[in-house]
C-alpha cells in the first residue's frame, strides 16, 4: 500500500512540474508562428540598368540614365500586396539619309505596377508578379534648319506583366539592402499617330537598392 500511494505522489509531482513547460511550450510555438505571420509594411528605393526592347532603339539612344525605381508593400513577411514605379530617360540624335542634318531625341517612360510579392519564412530570396502600364513619350527636334522630317513628338502606351526574383538582406534592425531582376513583358501594344502598331516597350531591368520593413 505504501508502495502505490508512493507511485501515484511521484506521478501527481511529475504531473505539476511538468505543466509550466507545457505551458512555456505552448506559448513559445504561438509567439514563433506570431513571429513568422505578423503584419509588415515594406518601402525602398533602387537605382538600375533597363533594357528596352524598342527596335533600333540602341542605334538612336546611345545615353541613358540610370533607372530610378520606388516601391512600396503591405502583408505578412511571407506575402506582399506591392506597388512599384520606375522611370527611365535617354537621349540620342536621329539622321535621314541624304540630309545633312541631326536631331535631338528624347525619350521618357514610365512603369507603374501592382501585384504580389512571395517569399519563404526567414529567406532572403523572393518573386514578384506585377500587372504592368508603361507609357513613353518621345520627342525629335532639329535646330536650324528645321527639317518636318525630323520633328516629332507622340506618346504611347504598353500592357502587360512583370516578373521579378530578388535577394533582400538585412543589415542593421529594419534596413536591409536587395539586388533584383525584372523582365516586363508587353502583350498590349498601344497606336501611334499614324495608326501603326507602336514599338515593344517592355525590357530587363537589373537594379540595386535599400529597403525598409517594419
Amino acid at each position: 500500500m505504501t508502495s502505490l500511494l508512493q507511485s501515484v505522489s511521484m506521478f501527481l509531482i511529475c504531473v505539476v512540474l511538468s505543466i509550466p513547460v507545457c505551458a512555456q511550450e505552448t506559448e513559445e510555438t504561438v509567439t514563433t508562428r506570431k513571429t513568422k505571420n505578423h503584419f509588415s509594411l515594406t518601402f525602398g528605393a533602387a537605382a538600375g540598368n533597363f533594357a528596352v526592347e524598342a527596335t533600333n532603339f540602341n542605334t538612336v539612344y546611345s545615353n541613358r540614365s540610370i533607372s530610378k525605381i520606388y516601391f512600396a508593400g503591405i502583408g505578412t513577411n511571407r506575402f506582399y500586396l506591392i506597388a512599384k514605379y520606375r522611370e527611365f530617360f535617354a537621349t540620342g540624335h536621329s539622321f535621314v539619309d541624304n540630309i545633312d542634318v541631326v536631331g535631338k531625341s528624347e525619350w521618357k517612360q514610365k512603369f507603374y505596377g501592382v501585384g504580389i510579392r512571395l517569399r519563404g519564412d526567414e529567406q532572403p530570396l523572393y518573386a514578384d508578379v506585377l500587372y504592368l502600364v508603361t507609357k513613353a513619350e518621345e520627342s525629335i527636334s532639329t535646330g536650324e534648319p528645321v527639317v518636318e522630317r525630323l520633328t516629332t513628338m507622340y506618346e504611347t502606351e504598353n500592357k502587360g506583366v512583370g516578373f521579378a526574383v530578388g535577394i533582400a538582406v538585412k543589415i542593421i534592425g529594419p534596413i536591409g539592402i536587395f539586388i533584383e531582376g525584372e523582365y516586363a513583358l508587353m502583350t498590349k501594344k498601344g497606336q501611334n499617330p499614324q495608326g501603326r502598331a507602336n514599338p515593344e516597350l517592355g525590357g530587363f531591368c537589373a537594379s540595386a537598392g535599400a529597403h525598409f520593413a517594419l
